[in-house]
């Protein structure tokens, strides 16, 4: 082929039918596709204020020339196709592109071909490249064949100002690479050297094409350098390149003719990638605000904590709301989320919550209030592992299913936006796992899509107490990266120690004021990065003095005796609504066990070693005979663990809990009288709760379950010298939590609590250690892939349950414990049974089972006796029933 054909960039196709029954199949050229691409980020970048912030803080360009460069950089993401071993990936398209073949005397193999990974090729080529197209090289300008050679040894400032924007955007499929960790991607010596020279040439052609179409028109040229990267750039590109590749008869069909790039382009950004992004559901059209009113029931009033949120900045940063259960800090964070979006600061809302159970629970509730802070139909998306095993998230979907077959083109929840948990960040509103969020600063592939969603939305993160030392290393690093993004993160918290207060204020660069005096309660704090805001309450404002009754009782490991479990029996008896709250699983157990066998009053159970498809019934049950709308003419017992200590909206008369951290006590204190009622049984009018404290110097497996035995120490003394016998609240929320987590020593700690502490602060190093590295393996590594068991890997410390699934042996088939036979299924509904007939159970058990499968999956086969299921394995015996779950005996 004459190299100096003008027309040789449309000698190479970027889309192409992979199975048809065309004698030929259908093209679409690699130069449309780039712009196609690139017209949708034009089309989203004119829709979305927050993304034009993001991208020009911290600049001196004006807004229409960061937008070249934007452009320009996303029209590059497909560089690595400028290479014959990707065009032979389609060979007749190729052989009709070049009609000269027979000319090239050896064509790279067919394996040589399919290993060519046209991402990390687009990001190596460039490299070689810019020397000789960018006049980019050392500083004394002399590079050459020496250059070629070693491209990764350059210094050149050149060089660091375009390296961060072609990595970002050649690693679209799932994975940024440093350009020093990108490997050798030369065409094979046996090669014809001259496809390497037309494909050279060929990049030399686009390049100065994107100059004249994006860069000229701003007042720019390839002698100019970029502006600091935002770090939306990569999942800007990645979502935009999915948006850009949906091709059919409307929307970018393909074209395999030459026309005017510039023209094409125009057209392009008018009709194609305009009617996408509309039809897409991304783009949200908020209301007008209308106060945190509108977001309540027609009979309720604002609360105090609810109004101060009136009072924050109209600007992006970190809010730390801290108010006790039941105040209103949900509406309080829409609220403000809602006045931040009405003024172009943010595009959407992700609300991240501890657990499963809490997001099913705030699904529900958002769902309710999105079409009064949306209009048209606003996107509601749900992402955890189990988010399709949601009623109500299927509900959002089949409802836009039914809408999509009414209207043409794509539907408000389309497929698109609920097919894949990734794309939960592009809806108006995303709730999701905190794990869902996590991933974004961790090696798993698309991580930087994650965060794009993230960096353009308010980030709302629930019960930011709840997590661990290895969870909060990540969060903060999650909170780094929102703050450079120029976005907003809202923190929300009951109950705060200090220093958790102060590690969250750091990551968004600002430091609190001394922590000598307590601060006040309820909080609000805001800031930029620099000084902190703080926003207190008016006395008269505060919150009423709530008194729970605090009663200790000593046992042996901390299990009611005889006499308390039939003062249990005798307040239900009498219709009082009762939980007790065990730490650990086989406790609640047997205990429940023991309930049962001495009263005919209804016992529940509720923990988290069940299969999933038991649990949510189990959940269901909770919610119904405890929540708001229960009925309460009966008395009742729920012997739980803590899955009802965060975010469950139920009520009970008495309480009674083994010790555990102070934060968490109150967590679950918070359950006790949540709900104004015009009656409670007798005795029980006033909140009362029970806290089983124990006889031994050390605490057994409850000090693995809560490491840091100093605290549990510090609150049961806290506890057995109450005052009057009484906690009162809001108050304790300081005056119990500061003491009891200060690292300060009180003076009388025993020895072996002390011991205890110096261990515990070693693994909180080893913890946070962990977390940075694998924070800074993102660019290293191979990444993990976007599973559950990979997700569950890089976001906990290693001490996550391992996946168990029990199964029955008949006839050469696996039958799980609901009666499927996995032989009958396909792939996608094999994952759904295994899914909804999973248990979590501790690591510790692995030794019991068979090394795991494939998938990370442990298989224990049982055998049905009644309405039970009986295992062995390696001296054990597993008993499993839908009421009780997995049960262990040694």
């Amino acid at each position: 082929m004459d190299l100096s054909d003008n027309n040789l960039i449309y000698r190479y196709w970027g889309k192409a039918e992979k199975a048809s029954d065309k004698e030929f199949p259908e093209y679409h050229l690699l130069v449309y596709h780039c712009l196609d691409v690139a017209a949708v980020a034009s089309v989203w970048w004119h829709a979305s204020p927050a993304i034009r912030r993001s991208f020009c803080q911290g600049v001196s360009l004006t807004e229409n020339q960061v937008r070249a460069w934007v452009l320009f950089f996303i029209v590059l993401h497909d560089y690595g196709k400028f290479d014959a071993r990707f065009q032979l990936l389609a060979k007749t398209v190729w052989q009709n592109l070049y009609p000269h073949t027979g000319n090239f005397d050896l064509l790279p193999s067919v394996q040589e071909c399919k290993n060519y990974i046209h991402g990390e090729a687009g990001l190596f080529w460039f490299q070689r490249d810019c020397n000789e197209m960018l006049s980019i090289g050392k500083d004394d300008g002399e590079y050459g064949l020496d250059f070629l050679d070693n491209p990764n040894e350059t210094d050149s400032s050149r060089w660091q100002a375009w390296k961060p924007w072609i990595e970002a955007v050649t690693g679209h499929h799932g994975h940024i690479k440093w350009a020093e960790y990108v490997s050798d991607n030369v065409f094979s010596p046996t090669c014809d050297k001259h496809l390497e020279a037309i494909d050279l040439k060929a990049r030399k052609m686009w390049l100065s094409t994107l100059e004249h179409i994006f860069l000229h028109p701003a007042g720019l040229s390839l002698d100019h350098d970029p502006p600091l990267i935002s770090p939306l750039l990569a999942g800007f590109c990645s979502v935009s390149d999915w948006l850009g590749s949906r091709s059919d008869d409307e929307n970018f069909r393909f074209y395999s003719q030459p026309i005017d790039l510039q023209n094409y382009f125009q057209r392009c950004g008018a009709e194609d990638a305009k009617r996408v992004i509309d039809l897409s559901g991304i783009i949200g059209r908020p209301r007008q605000y209308a106060g945190v009113k509108a977001l309540l029931k027609p009979e309720d009033k604002p609360r105090p904590i609810q109004v101060l949120i009136e009072r924050l900045p109209l600007k992006t940063g970190l809010s730390l709301i801290e108010a006790p259960t039941g105040s209103g800090k949900t509406e309080a964070a829409l609220a403000y989320a809602w006045r931040l979006i009405e003024i172009g600061l943010s595009d959407s809302i992700i609300f991240a919550l501890p657990t499963q159970a809490t997001a099913n629970a705030m699904l529900d509730r958002l769902e309710r209030i999105a079409t009064v802070l949306f209009e048209d139909s606003p996107n509601v998306l749900l992402a955890h592992g189990l988010a399709r095993f949601s009623k109500t998230f299927s509900g959002l979907k089949s409802k836009s299913q039914a809408v999509k077959r009414r209207e043409d083109g794509w539907s408000q929840c389309s497929e698109w936006l609920a097919e894949s948990r990734k794309r939960v960040f592009f809806g108006q509103i995303g709730v999701c796992t905190v794990d869902q969020v996590l991933i974004s600063v961790l090696p798993v592939r698309h991580r930087f899509v994650r965060g794009f969603g993230v960096g353009r939305s308010i980030l709302i993160i629930d019960e930011v107490h709840a997590y661990d030392a290895y969870m909060y290393g990540l969060l903060e690093e999650v909170l780094r990266q929102q703050k450079a993004s120029g976005g907003t993160a809202i923190l929300l918290s009951a109950t705060l120690p200090a220093h958790q207060r102060q590690q969250l204020c750091s990551a968004w660069g600002a430091a609190l004021p001394s922590q000598d005096e307590i601060a006040p309660y309820p909080l609000v704090i805001w800031t930029r990065g620099d000084k902190v805001a703080p926003f207190i309450l008016e006395k008269t404002r505060q919150p009423e003095p709530f008194f729970v009754k605090v009663e200790c009782v000593s046992s042996y490991d901390m299990i009611p005796d005889e006499e308390l479990i039939k003062r249990i029996v005798n307040a239900a008896e009498s219709g009082a609504q009762v939980a007790v709250v065990c730490n650990l699983v086989d406790a609640a157990q047997q205990l429940s066990q023991r309930i049962r066998a001495i009263t005919s009053v209804s016992v529940s159970l509720f923990h988290a070693r069940y299969c999933f498809k038991d649990r949510q019934v189990k959940e269901q049950d909770a919610v119904k005979r405890f929540g708001p709308d229960g009925k309460r003419d009966e008395g009742h017992i729920l012997v739980a663990t803590q899955v009802v200590e965060q975010s469950l909206d139920v009520d009970f008369d008495w309480l009674i809990t083994q010790l555990c951290p102070v934060d968490l006590l109150f967590q679950r204190m918070g359950r006790l009288h949540r709900h104004k009622r015009n009656q409670r049984p007798p005795g029980f009018e006033s909140p009362i709760c029970t806290v089983l404290l124990t006889e031994m110097k050390h605490y057994g497996l409850h000090g693995l379950i809560y490491a840091n035995t100093r605290v549990l120490w510090r609150t049961s003394q806290k506890l057995m010298t109450a005052l009057e016998g009484k906690i009162a609240f809001p108050d304790a929320y300081r005056n119990w939590i500061e003491p009891v987590y200060q690292e300060k020593l009180w003076g009388n700690e025993p020895d072996e609590v002390e011991a205890g502490h110096e261990k515990y602060k070693d693994e909180l190093w080893v913890k946070r250690h962990g977390a940075r590295q694998m924070i800074n393996s993102a660019f290293e590594k191979n990444p993990f892939a976007d599973t559950d068991q990979a997700i569950t890997a890089v976001t906990r410390d290693g001490e996550m349950n391992l996946t168990l699934v029990p199964f029955c042996q008949t006839s050469g088939d696996r039958v799980l414990l609901d009666g499927t036979e996995l032989n009958s299924l396909d792939d996608y509904r094999r994952l759904e049974a295994l899914t909804l007939n999973s248990i979590g159970v501790p690591a510790s058990w692995r030794n019991y089972f068979s090394q795991s499968d494939d998938e990370g999956r442990y298989w224990m086969e049982m055998r049905r006796e009644g309405e039970s299921f009986i295992g062995e394995e390696d001296g054990a015996t597993f008993k499993y029933h839908k009421d009780t779950g997995l049960e262990r005996e040694i």
